[in-house]
């Protein structure tokens, strides 16, 4: 029986200058933006920093801007939920080029160690980190070789943060699947602290690299 069901372009790396411009899309889109961070909502805050992206890609900062489209709680197709129940994607910047759209995927978590429930465990737990190693998540980003992370620090500091989740995810790595040891990385000068983890998946036989970013979103007195 024919299916009218897409078959996805695998993409076995994703070149330096796209993992690049889709960092400096993130950091212009919430320095457009950050002034008006007067809210604590996830989705609020994953809202306010598409705006700050489309605003960006909008006004074309830079010529390759018109190779990119943002997306913001995109459902995932081809999963096992349909129409309406189908899960979202908080944040998706795509490439659009001639030899297919490579997309990255982002799942965004806040940070406030006020809130029991936005400490670390919010950030690694199976409806985040999770998401990506098992489940629709994961058969979504199979063709993908990497994802990132987005931390909304809502308290403390972003340095704090980086030590207190590269120490939970060393703790977790058996859970996790981590394969190697985290790395710092410096993508570019407007993310000083950023690391990535390398992690074993279901859906492929590639481990899959997760690039972590986090953004200080506490907001303006």
């Amino acid at each position: 029986m024919k299916t009218t069901e897409v078959s996805p372009i695998i993409f076995e790396i994703f070149s330096d200058f796209f993992r690049q411009h889709v960092h400096l899309l993130v950091a212009w889109g919430y320095d457009t933006v950050k002034p008006q961070m007067k809210t604590e909502d996830e989705e609020e805050i994953t809202d306010l920093l598409y705006q700050g992206i489309q605003q960006v890609l909008c006004l074309e900062k830079e010529r390759w801007c018109s190779n990119y489209a943002v997306k913001n709680e995109d459902p995932i197709s081809r999963g096992i939920r349909k129409g309406k129940k189908r899960r979202e994607i908080d944040l998706v910047i795509e490439f659009v080029t001639t030899k297919g759209r490579p997309q990255y995927i982002f799942e965004a978590k806040p940070l406030n160690y006020d809130k029991p429930y936005q400490r670390s465990s919010n950030y690694i737990n199976d409806q985040a980190i999770g998401r990506f190693l098992q489940g629709e998540y994961a058969d979504y980003t199979a063709h993908y070789p990497e994802v990132s992370m987005l931390g909304y620090v809502l308290s403390n500091s972003i340095e704090y943060w980086c030590d207190v989740l590269k120490g939970e995810i060393d703790k977790k790595k058996v859970e996790l699947r981590v394969r190697n040891s985290q790395q710092d990385v410096l993508i570019i000068d407007e993310f000083p602290v950023e690391w990535i983890s390398e992690h074993d998946r279901d859906s492929s036989d590639k481990p899959l690299m997760i690039y972590h970013i986090l953004l200080d979103c506490k907001t303006q007195a």
